[in-house]
């Protein structure tokens, strides 16, 4: 009978002895201190960082219009899509950015995705 645990733990050794085990680093953002935030990690409690690798490039999530719209949006039907688009249906607010955005450049749609990854 495979030992499945020993082969998985095994392979978690591995990762960890060559420097290749992944740990998500633990932050928080600092609203209107772009691209500042506070890292958790380590015992010493929260460090401030600078974070240059993200998706919000342009800072527009801390723009106070964005900020606004996203209040709004939260007062009006709560957080959360409640699943994937295949799964629970498109949130109509992305339906008419994706609207927008093809207007502005003149096609006859747009998709939305979270990230770069993910359109591909």
């Amino acid at each position: 009978m495979t030992n499945y645990d020993q082969i998985f733990n095994t392979a978690i050794s591995r990762l960890h002895a060559e420097g290749r085990y992944r740990v998500f680093i633990d932050i928080l953002r600092n609203k209107g201190s772009y691209p500042n935030a506070r890292c958790f990690a380590g015992h010493n409690g929260p460090q401030n960082i600078t974070v240059w690798c993200s998706n919000d490039y342009l800072a527009m999530g801390q723009h106070p219009k964005v900020i606004e719209a996203m209040e709004q949006a939260l007062h009006d039907v709560g957080a959360g899509s409640g699943g994937t688009r295949n799964i629970g249906g498109n949130t109509h607010y992305h339906v008419d950015l994706e609207a927008e955005l093809a207007d502005l450049h003149g096609k006859d749609g747009a998709l939305l995705f979270t990230s770069g990854y993910v359109s591909n």
